[in-house]
Order: structure tokens, then C-alpha cells, then sequence
């Protein structure tokens, strides 16, 4: 036999739905005012605690957020459908681990004829976050700052982290200097770094860029670390080529699939 749950205990004059955790006042006939006056006030009261407290699973229908709750519908569909797809996945893997194993280390073709100025996409390659950052101008103009080139740790790129000399193309670590190609994986532990473009959101002298939340790496818009970031290196930037104007095969540096096993000396 289990212990019996305490009812909620209520403030004077408030009757307790027990199935909510939070006191709701349904009536308030149970407290008898002296006078006019007084009833009023107390009325006048009882109405804004009660606009105050509210929740989903009580607000009137009329003001229910239909927006948000086709959002949250449509959201539980599509983590139903990813569910599906990874199981399917993980079949897979077991049927045909040859299959799998090849897959995980192909190329992948990614589309930018679509992206904005300023806009950035992920990709997913040898199970590795890409990022593909379409850069604006003037972003670009903040690789070359003195004030920032002072700051990194490797600024001109001499560590072993893109694959071939043309990767390093002056500050853009970059073929083409408005898409910005690199693996999404902070040096220090592996994290994730969020896209944080704005000037002066992190320090008052951020000029914009990467920067990890968890242990603070902050890096600019080539992923270069910059002082005082425990993250040692810059991000690695992924072998890749332009099969068209707007199409960037990532995993080889040409056709021929040369340098496709490439590594870093940090992901």
C-alpha cells in the first residue's frame, strides 16, 4: 500500500483542483465581505490572481495558441519520423555493415544556390557536423583587421588543419571567399560552437564569429581560435571542391578523390 498524498492545501476562500500542482481559484463565494465596498475590492482582486495564474492545461479555449499547438502536432510527426528513420538506419548497419562503413567516409554534394547573405546551413559528413557559411562583405573585411589579427593564435594558418595550401587563401581559409566550409566541431573538447555574427555580443570587442559556450572558445568568421580560448587550434576545415558555381562536393579535393583520408591534427 502506498502513502496517501496529502490534499494541496489552499489559501483561505479558494476551492483546490487536485489534479493541478498550483492553486486555481475557481470560486471565491466562501469568503463573505462586510460591506459593498469591500466585496468589490475583493472581486476586483480575485480576478487578477486569477488572470495571473495560468496554464495550457487550463486556459479558455478562445485563447488557446492554435499556432503553437499545430507547431508542438507537427513537431511530435517529425521526431516520430526520425525515430523511423534511425531504427531504419540501425537495421541497415546490421544487414549490410560493408555498406555502412563505406558511407559513413563518402562525399557528400551540398547546394548553396539557395543561401542568403549571412546565412549559415549544416551538413553532415563522416557523422561530423559541416557548417557552410555564406559570408557578406563586410564580414569578410574583419579577417584582415589588425585589431583581430593580434588576437589569434594562428593567424596565417601554419598548423595542420585544412587539408592543402589553397585552403589557407590568405584570411578566408576558404577556394571561394564568400562560402566558408569547415567541420562544426570546436578543438578544445568537441562541442559544437554557435553562430554568433554580431559585433560586440560576446566581449565589447567581438568582431564576430564561433564562439563554444561551453568553455568559452571564441573564434572569427574562418574559425581561427583566438587568444585566450582553451581550444588549442583552429577548426579544421574538411577537404572539398566546386563541382559547379553552386554545388560543393565535401569529402575530396578533385574528381579523382584525392586526399579523401585526409586528417587534421585536431577535429
Amino acid at each position: 500500500m502506498g502513502t496517501a498524498v496529502p490534499a494541496p492545501q489552499c489559501a483561505a476562500g479558494l476551492k483546490c483542483n487536485p489534479f493541478l500542482s498550483i492553486h486555481v481559484p475557481f470560486e471565491f463565494s466562501a469568503v463573505q465581505p462586510t460591506n459593498g465596498r469591500k466585496a468589490q475590492a475583493m472581486k476586483d482582486e480575485a480576478k487578477q490572481v486569477e488572470q495571473e495564474v495560468v496554464m495550457d492545461s487550463i486556459r479558455p479555449a478562445a485563447k488557446t495558441d492554435k499556432g503553437r499547438r499545430n507547431f508542438l502536432i507537427s513537431t511530435a510527426g517529425v521526431l516520430g519520423a526520425g525515430a523511423v528513420g534511425l531504427f531504419a538506419d540501425a537495421l541497415i548497419d546490421n544487414m549490410n555493415p560493408g555498406k555502412a562503413v563505406e558511407a559513413l567516409g563518402a562525399p557528400i554534394e551540398v547546394d548553396v544556390s539557395r543561401m542568403e547573405p549571412g546565412q549559415l546551413i549544416l551538413a553532415e559528413w563522416k557523422k561530423k557536423p559541416i557548417w557552410i557559411l555564406r559570408r557578406e562583405e563586410w564580414m569578410l573585411k574583419t579577417l584582415s583587421e589588425p585589431s583581430l589579427l593580434q588576437r589569434l593564435k594562428d593567424p596565417d594558418s601554419k598548423q595542420n588543419q585544412q587539408p592543402a595550401a589553397q585552403f589557407i587563401n590568405g584570411n578566408y581559409r576558404a577556394l571561394r571567399p564568400e562560402y566558408f566550409i569547415a567541420v562544426a566541431l570546436c578543438t578544445h573538447m568537441q562541442c559544437i560552437p554557435g553562430y554568433r555574427p554580431a559585433p560586440h555580443t560576446v566581449t565589447p570587442w567581438w568582431p564576430g564569429g564561433f564562439h563554444c559556450a561551453c568553455h568559452g572558445s571564441m573564434y572569427d568568421f574562418s574559425a581561427r581560435v583566438i587568444e585566450g580560448s582553451p581550444a588549442p587550434l583552429n577548426i579544421p576545415i574538411p577537404p572539398y571542391y566546386w563541382v559547379s558555381k553552386t554545388v560543393a562536393r565535401i569529402g575530396e579535393v578533385d574528381a579523382s578523390g584525392f586526399d579523401k583520408n585526409w586528417s587534421p591534427d585536431i577535429w
